[in-house]
């Protein structure tokens, strides 16, 4: 089995531009992003990937949109799959 990468960032957009970013990130399905303040234009932003080349690209990615100044990672872990399905 593979291993799981998840990943957490913060990323810093311009605040009139928070929807229409937050909008493209879930359009491109690179990552999720539970939480956003339209005030402040910060997101918190979650990535899942099976290797840590594509939670980098997916950053790269989510970097290059109109709008994003910044795309700050905050927390990675890697698990394997079958760690993930066992019963607690």
């Amino acid at each position: 089995m593979s291993d799981v990468h998840i990943a957490s960032c913060v990323a810093f957009v311009r605040p009139e531009l928070v929807e229409a970013v937050v909008r493209a990130i879930q359009a491109t399905g690179l990552a999720e992003v539970p939480r956003h303040d339209k005030q402040t234009g910060r997101l918190v932003i979650l990535v899942e990937s099976p290797d840590s080349a594509r939670v980098l690209d997916a950053m790269d990615a989510i970097r290059a949109l109109d709008g994003v100044l910044a795309v700050h990672l905050a927390y990675q872990h890697t698990e394997s799959e079958s760690e993930m399905q066992e019963a607690p």
